[in-house]
């Protein structure tokens, strides 16, 4: 029960700093507004064509007075206005996307799915328009095709890049398919009529150049000039097809990238892109930027503008008489069109109208609410200003007051900007501080239940029927009633009550005599939880120091065999040296010459190989005694295994006698373990190692296996010095008592019955055991190959169990990998030691303790914007320390199952030995 009680509460956790950071921001139930034309005013073009360029960079069009795009150049010299659009981290091609036709940043919900999808829907220019065609990558075209259109279905032709043969071909298909369809009369007829039809054209060939040869390469500057040449002579096609001068173009890409050619970072080259607008509805000149670019090699200056990203929405929107997209929250650039001073007033009122809308909703939702006139509000827009706001800017439409009118027009929007921000962020403080009082509450509620495990015997808890408990619930019933009359979302109401559920559990669990209060040891409280937790976030997660950690802490908890030296010793010793240094080498890019000299002589499949005939001479040599059957069905499935991977590294298709091999093993693993019919815990625990390791051996492809083997022996191993340092003290503390009694018969039995184990000795052995079960989960997981960042599901991890990619079976074998050290590492505690066979919610209290500090601190440092490394890194360590606790937690299960129906074989009593030896001496003496 406490187990899923612990699992219940740890997932509430995470979902409580989930809704801080993540909860979606994209608002629903948005009405679309009128067009332009419906207000009776003509948008100065037809069509609007749109070219994006993945990965173009401003600095490369920009550079060397424009050389590298010479026949764009002649477009923009002549008429047309160019500037840098600046992006929002991460610089991905989703989220560029998004901004560019959708108006907004990407929402920080995405990050949850690796900004792969949005878990809510959204308007675009896409769904305004009544034709939207594109020729675009299948991948980008998802972003929009699964979106509610405002008018027909989006027709985007799409390709996939395994689709295309050749390097760098892309462009070209597209240049391609974009003649095709316009050289053909009965696609051109429709349209040549139509109104606010968007042609969107995907370029993706510059960012695979930049990827592939850096922005200054000489292949990236040449496949520049091809692209946009092929630019230009599209422009032509589209002008000869549509010759009426009613089609306006953009330029612009969804990201720049760095020097190295790579992007999602928040650098200038990564966030800078370029845009070029021209065609019809464009001015030669818009206001003065105050700032310019050499444009050719005579030297002539042109103006370079600066807009955000999402501000094209709003501006191709008013190009061809739409509405901004209804999330849009970026605010229309004034003097790019060439129209009226009434259209453009018009364009930027339905801006600030569509801006209010967003801001009515959150207002409303606010003011409806019953403590309204007693909470923190926005205080420079309300329901009434939003009302007030359309009949000003018709009364001073039908005064002809148009610059007053644009001014508070502009003005207006930008309070709506804030007005979305500031209640965007509503709650932010309150769940922040709702989370930390869940945390310190739950932190409470863990040493209530250690001091009552601690002290035997173990007394009553006070239970849910209390007057406290029952006060403590009607309170916080009065505080929901109070969060459903004031109209808090039921999320977030949910997760601000949470303290008050675990507060009501922590007094239930106190005991129901005494004070109940866990400070009877403070200070191991306090070293116990803060020290393990701040040595793991300040070394495996800041600096990438865990191998020394490692050797420092496993020297540090054996410390009593360095005072008694033996071969096992010097051995395990050994272990611990190669183990340190293998984490050190992994998890230092600066020391990758040692890796890369090793790959150099030995091939991955190698090293695999050698692991599996390590996995039969390890348990030779340790007499480890195993049933023929056990020995014959681990070599069979090993050699299956083998010949599987030596298919694999020779592009053959594996066989499917060995996918059937090794499903087989996968299942004599687990079930074999607990029906072995061995009793004996030790032979059991040699049986799991054996069995766990061979799997383990089928899921890597290079020394993660050899590296568990290591780790596996030498925590075996540092357990057995461990148990034998403590008996030895046993024995001599005996031995001292013996000294001082001479009667032999009491210390027999004495020696016979388990000594207790003291309130302070039990807390002092759970952190000690809490803390090396979270040390070796982290080596295990950084020393197999695992890292937070670039964590990635590779098809090759199930290589020997299916023919083709399935990444939810890929995803549960890889967890399974995860699994396997921490199945070994717990089942060897609870077969080698008595106090952890014994005390294990006391282990894992302490477990949940050291790692949600871990959580907590984490909790503090969450990115939901900007890098896509660091918001991706920030939200990797907040998941790390949340799943893996329930990893740990499974992990204890699978442990106890195997270790079912078995008994403790107890060694010869040394004590009692002495005993009969000192009884004969004294008989001895007194017949001399």
């Amino acid at each position: 029960m406490w187990s899923v009680q612990a699992l219940v509460v740890h997932l509430l956790l995470l979902g409580s700093i989930l809704s801080i950071y993540f909860q979606s921001t994209v608002l629903s139930d948005l009405n679309p507004l009128s067009t332009l034309r419906e207000l009776g005013l003509e948008p100065p073009a037809d069509r609007l064509v749109v070219f994006v360029v993945d990965g173009l960079r401003a600095e490369s069009v920009l550079a060397h007075n424009c050389s590298a795009v010479p026949d764009l150049r002649e477009l923009f010299i002549e008429h047309g206005l160019v500037g840098i659009s600046r992006a929002c981290p991460p610089t991905v091609t989703r989220p560029g996307h998004i901004a560019i036709f959708g108006g907004f940043n990407e929402d920080p919900a995405a990050a949850l799915t690796n900004f792969g999808w949005n878990p809510s829907t959204f308007d675009t220019v896409f769904n305004r328009s009544r034709n939207a065609i594109g020729w675009t990558q299948d991948v980008v075209a998802k972003v929009f095709t699964h979106l509610p259109t405002g008018g027909a279905p989006l027709r985007f032709e799409t390709f996939s890049r395994s689709e295309i043969s050749g390097r760098l071909r892309l462009d070209e298909w597209i240049f391609n398919k974009v003649r095709n369809f316009l050289t053909k009369e009965e696609n051109v007829r429709p349209l040549r009529n139509a109104t606010s039809v968007v042609f969107f054209v995907y370029l993706a060939d510059i960012d695979l150049a930049g990827h592939a040869f850096t922005p200054y390469g000489a292949s990236f500057q040449e496949k520049l000039n091809f692209t946009q040449r092929g630019i230009r002579q599209t422009y032509e096609l589209f002008e000869s097809v549509f010759n009426d001068s009613r089609t306006a173009y953009l330029l612009t890409a969804d990201h720049g990238m760095n020097d190295a050619g790579q992007h999602g970072g928040g650098g200038d080259r990564e966030v800078e892109t370029p845009f070029i607008l021209w065609g019809s509805g464009v001015k030669d000149a818009a206001p003065d930027p105050g700032q310019n670019f050499t444009a050719n090699n005579e030297g002539l200056t042109l103006p370079l503008y600066q807009l955000e990203q999402t501000q094209l929405a709003p501006l191709m929107s008013a190009l061809i008489g739409l509405p901004a997209p209804m999330n849009n929250i970026a605010l229309l650039p004034l003097g790019f069109l060439n129209t009226s001073i009434q259209y453009e007033l018009q364009a930027l009122h339905l801006n600030a109208m569509q801006l209010l809308a967003q801001a009515r909703i959150l207002i409303k939702r606010h003011e409806d609410g019953i403590l309204y006139l007693w909470l923190p509000k926005f205080e420079s827009l309300d329901s009434a200003q939003i009302d007030g706001y359309a009949l000003r800017i018709q009364f001073l439409v039908a005064e002809q007051h148009y610059e007053q009118a644009l001014k508070i027009s502009q003005k207006t929007a930008k309070v709506a900007q804030e007005c979305l921000e500031y209640y965007h962020g509503y709650y932010h403080l309150s769940l922040l501080v709702a989370t930390t009082a869940s945390y310190l509450l739950w932190f409470y509620l863990l040493l209530v239940q250690l001091t009552r495990e601690s002290i035997q015997p173990r007394s009553e808890r006070r239970g849910f029927l209390s007057w406290s408990t029952l006060l403590m619930a009607l309170g916080g019933l009065l505080l929901l009633e109070l969060m459903i009359l004031q109209r808090v979302p039921y999320l977030t109401a949910f997760y601000l009550l949470l303290p008050f559920g675990i507060l009501i559990v922590a007094v239930a669990e106190r005991p129901l005599e005494g004070s109940g209060v866990m400070f009877q040891f403070p200070i191991l409280h306090l070293v116990g939880i803060v020290v393990p937790a701040g040595l793991l976030i300040l070394m495996a997660f800041h600096n990438s120091h865990i191998g020394l950690l490692y050797f420092l802490l496993v020297c540090l908890n054996n410390r009593r065999a360095f005072f008694r030296p033996s071969l096992k010793f010097f051995f395990w010793l050994a272990l611990v040296i190669l183990l340190s240094g293998i984490l050190v080498v992994k998890q230092n890019s600066s020391l990758d010459f040692i890796t890369d000299a090793i790959e150099d002589y030995l091939h991955k499949s190698n090293v695999v190989y050698f692991s599996m005939v390590l996995s039969v001479i390890r348990p030779l040599i340790q007499r480890h005694r195993h049933a023929k059957r056990a020995w014959i069905i681990n070599i069979a499935a090993l050699l299956a295994s083998a010949y599987g991977i030596y298919q694999w590294d020779t592009d053959q298709p594996v066989c499917t006698y060995v996918y059937a091999a090794c499903w087989s093993y996968l299942a004599f693993a687990f079930l074999s373990i607990p029906y072995s019919g061995t009793k004996e815990l030790r032979r059991r625990l040699e049986l799991i190692i054996f069995n766990m390791l061979t799997v383990h051996i089928m899921l890597t492809i290079s020394m993660a296996s050899l590296f568990v083997q290591i780790m596996v022996t030498e925590f075996v191993l540092g357990l057995e010095l461990y148990e034998e340092s403590n008996k030895a003290r046993e024995i001599k503390n005996r031995s001292l008592d013996e000294e001082g009694n001479q009667d032999g018969n009491q210390v027999q039995e004495e020696s016979q019955i388990e000594r207790p184990v003291t309130p302070l000795e039990h807390l002092r052995l759970s952190y000690r055991y809490a803390a090396l079960i979270l040390l070796y989960f982290y080596v295990s997981f950084f020393g197999t190959g695992h890292w937070f960042f670039n964590f990635t599901f590779k098809p090759i991890t199930s290589r020997l169990f299916f023919a083709q990619f399935q990444l939810h079976m890929i995803a549960a074998f890889i967890l399974l990998k995860i699994f396997i050290p921490s199945i070994i590492v717990m089942s060897s505690i609870y077969a080698l030691v008595s106090f952890g066979r014994k005390n294990v919610r006391s282990i894992f209290i302490c477990l949940f303790l050291m790692n949600d500090t871990m959580s907590l601190y984490f909790c503090y440092f969450v990115n939901n914007r900007g890098s896509w490394q660091e918001v991706r890194q920030s939200l990797d360590h907040l998941l790390v320390t949340h799943v893996f606790i329930i990893i740990l937690l499974v992990c204890s299960w699978i442990a106890k199952a195997f270790l079912i129906n078995t008994t403790e074989v107890k060694p010869p009593r040394t004590a009692q030995v002495q005993v009969l030896d000192n009884a004969i001496a004294l008989v001895g003496d007194s017949q001399a």
